[in-house]
């Protein structure tokens, strides 16, 4: 079996094999090459030197498409970027942009053609029919532009410049101060593993991956600590599989403080080893898992429009509520700029607004 993402193989002849893209035709094809060596350590160095040597030969400029142009791109960052990144931004290339842009030479790219392509995203973007919402789009059209910014390095070619379109945020669903009530009643009784978890996500703020990486080892007596998560991601060979790594950003790995009310849960759950989120028969639950039983649990308590990522935006919005400095939220959350945490996820309710505009009546005496 190769290590994931490496091409690197153990023949039946005792040798080691690693392939490495060799060439990229102008049809965005990737043509391969192999080293070989007696252990795994010295044919990965090989191949290594292969690929910083820079030895993928690119098309002629006046012949490379849009398709190439990506794929080089894409060679160019599989070993600078992490394995989910990388990932993103494959298939972001491969079902959108050189699906509607691939077999385009570059030099016939504008800024109209640009501009239609994401009116296209737009309207029949989706993979299984329909328009892809504005963060999607823009989302396609920064990978481009970076693809854009490569070609203009590697080919000494002009490329248009991007303009992302207007996206209207649409404001995160919160659970209401009676809602989270309603739901924690549900959670506390005849609680199970996905209940204790939920519960768990709504007083520290966890992401659903950071929850379902997170062993009985990063559980300390008072505190968690995160610094991995679990994501499903596609597999070169089309497939996907469950992936634990470092977590969204050098800021995610933190100590979160454990609120009182959580103690008494954790020790009735608490085992020596292993992932917090397991069964009997599952050694740990993926992140599609646990949305799928969350969903369960909300639609019994009659929520709607709710996800598990909605216990984060209801985390986040009852700190600030209780008074929480912006800089301590952000740091539990694990977001290195405060703006992020201010822009994103906190959400005033309706009666902390007149509460605190209450506070502007000043007796006037005429």
């Amino acid at each position: 079996m190769p290590r994931r993402g490496e091409c690197i193989y153990k023949r039946k002849d005792g040798r080691w094999e690693a392939r490495y893209v060799k060439e990229i035709g102008p049809d965005g094809k990737k043509k391969y090459a192999s080293v070989y060596a007696d252990s795994y350590k010295t044919v990965k160095e090989k191949q290594q030197q292969c690929i910083l040597s820079d030895k993928i030969h690119p098309p002629h400029k006046e012949n490379v498409t849009v398709g190439a142009l990506t794929e080089r791109w894409l060679s160019h960052i599989k070993s600078r970027v992490k394995l989910s990144t990388y990932r993103k931004y494959e298939g972001l290339c491969h079902n959108h942009i050189n699906k509607k842009l691939g077999s385009m030479p570059l030099n016939s790219i504008t800024r109209v053609s640009v501009e239609a392509f994401s009116a296209d995203l737009l309207k029949n973007g989706k993979l299984n029919g329909g328009g892809l919402s504005g963060k999607s789009v823009n989302d396609i059209l920064i990978i481009l532009g970076l693809a854009f910014e490569f070609a203009e390095e590697e080919y000494g070619v002009n490329m248009p410049r991007i303009s992302l379109i207007r996206d209207e945020r649409k404001e995160a669903r919160v659970l209401s101060v009676e809602e989270q009530r309603t739901l924690m009643v549900h959670l506390t009784n005849n609680m199970n593993i996905y209940k204790f978890g939920a519960l768990l996500a709504l007083f520290t703020g966890l992401r659903i991956g950071e929850l379902c990486a997170l062993r009985w080892e990063d559980v300390k007596h008072d505190h968690l600590v995160i610094d991995k998560t679990m994501q499903r991601l596609k597999s070169e060979k089309g497939k996907t599989e469950i992936v634990i790594g470092s977590p969204k950003s050098e800021s995610s790995r933190r100590v979160i403080p454990l609120p009182d009310l959580l103690l008494p849960y954790i020790e009735n759950f608490r085992k020596t080893e292993g992932y917090v989120i397991s069964t009997t028969r599952a050694t740990h639950a993926e992140p599609r898992t646990l949305q799928q039983k969350f969903k369960a649990i909300t639609d019994k308590c009659g929520l709607e429009d709710v996800t598990f990522h909605t216990l984060r935006h209801t985390f986040a919005t009852r700190c600030v509520e209780a008074g929480f400095d912006v800089k301590t939220l952000s740091e539990i959350l694990g977001h290195s700029d405060v703006k992020t945490t201010l822009n994103r996820y906190v959400h005033s309710s309706f009666e902390l607004k007149q509460t605190n505009m209450a506070k502007l009546n000043i007796d006037l005496k005429f």
